[in-house]
């Protein structure tokens, strides 16, 4: 029954003349400050692109792949109870940087460099793409029964995003 009592307050305020404007002042306000909090987030956006590239960690090939077979030596830990499984994670190449570039027409591009005050002058890093993992090995005692070798190769392919085909799990003594 209150929700009758509800539509016809409604409907009577909308038939009213008096309460018509200044609704209609009030969502010309409210799609106004939409827009213009739409304009200043896309500002800080710009900053925030930034900000992940500044605090991303600069890890060279070799810690990346350390880092990676630390990850899935806790993972074989994990899944097989072994203390110390061995395992080697393999690198296609060393990652890849994108460096800003400054274009002054269709032809014309440079990139935008830095220097310090002693003179060394290099590049300004944008982005830093790591490098791509090429394959696994994975050597473990439990490897033997085929249910934990077959585990073994799931959890390396998914951690490491790559196919079965690059993970070889060989039993070890």
């Amino acid at each position: 029954m209150d929700i009758k009592k509800i539509l016809a307050s409604v409907r009577q305020a909308v038939q009213d003349k008096k309460l018509t404007k200044p609704v209609f002042v009030l969502g010309i306000c409210g799609i106004v400050l939409i827009y213009l909090s739409s304009l200043l987030s896309s500002g800080e956006g710009a900053s925030r692109q930034e900000t992940p590239v500044q605090l991303q960690e600069n890890w060279s090939a070799e810690e990346y792949q350390h880092r990676l077979e630390e990850d899935l030596s806790r993972i074989v830990t994990a899944v097989t109870g072994e203390s110390s499984p061995q395992v080697m994670v393999t690198l296609e190449n060393g990652g890849r940087s994108l460096y800003a570039a400054d274009s002054k027409g269709e032809e014309e591009r440079a990139h935008v460099v830095l220097e310090n005050k002693d003179g060394d002058q290099r590049g300004l890093e944008l982005s830093r793409e790591q490098p791509k993992v090429q394959g696994a090995v994975i050597v473990s005692r439990a490897a033997g029964d085929p249910a934990v070798r077959e585990k073994l190769v799931n959890a390396a392919r998914t951690a490491l995003g790559i196919p079965s085909s690059r993970v070889c799990v060989v039993d070890g003594q």
